[in-house]
């Protein structure tokens, strides 16, 4: 215990709140301001300060409800973000990667193979992309004229995860394959980028699941 109740009741309320880090640290800093504020209020009123303390953290009400009224916003936030960087990175890999095929780092897949990864491909682009823009969508300036909960938005957001983490891993186990049987054919510089690229997605991928947790569970 701090000694004051206000240190414990914001700290309290740190535990509580679901987002990012920065999201967290916004909404701490308004009701840091706002209970100070209610402390002056109620000291000018002929309260004690320990009085003031009590009766401002009454006005505010308990931390678990006051997260809880927080949770839509933060969490909206966190799924934009996650959406937006979806939206950006799965172009440019597709680009890079593109360009490899193009170019004849994969010329020593054989062509059944390289058949079906295209079809996996374009299924999962055709299920992701849609998902990411409409979670992305749902939770930015667009959310006045798109409604969605937003529990939905990142169980939408989920599923783009997955179909990134399916699409490249397919991608690094093939290139891995490549390399390993032709190596002399794979032209190095898009293959590395779009490697560097697919491995962050799955990084941002793998990160965004479980974070995204606290909002799939939201029931409003």
């Amino acid at each position: 215990m701090s000694g004051n109740v206000i240190d414990d009741y914001l700290n309290d309320l740190d535990r509580r709140l679901t987002g990012a880090r920065r999201d967290r640290r916004m909404v701490l800093a308004e009701i840091g301001d706002g209970l100070h504020e209610s402390v002056e209020h109620f000291l000018a009123r002929g309260f004690s300060l320990p009085q003031a303390r009590a009766a401002a953290i009454r006005e505010f009400g308990a931390p678990a409800l006051l997260a809880a009224d927080f949770a839509p916003v933060n969490s909206s936030k966190r799924i934009n973000r996650y959406g937006r960087g979806f939206l950006m990175i799965g172009p440019l890999i597709g680009i890079l990667w593109g360009t490899a095929a193009l170019l004849g780092s994969f010329a020593a897949v054989p062509w059944p193979l390289t058949v079906t990864g295209l079809v996996v491909m374009a299924v999962a682009v055709m299920i992701g992309a849609p998902f990411t823009a409409v979670a992305t969508a749902a939770t930015g300036r667009m959310s006045r004229w798109l409604r969605m909960e937003t529990r939905l938005a990142a169980r939408a957001l989920v599923v783009t995860a997955v179909v990134a983490l399916t699409v490249d891993t397919i991608l690094i186990t093939t290139l891995a394959t490549v390399v390993a049987l032709a190596p002399q054919g794979v032209v190095v510089l898009p293959v590395a980028l779009g490697a560097l690229a697919s491995l962050t997605r799955i990084a941002m991928a793998t990160a965004s699941i479980p974070r995204l947790g606290p909002a799939r569970a939201l029931t409003s």
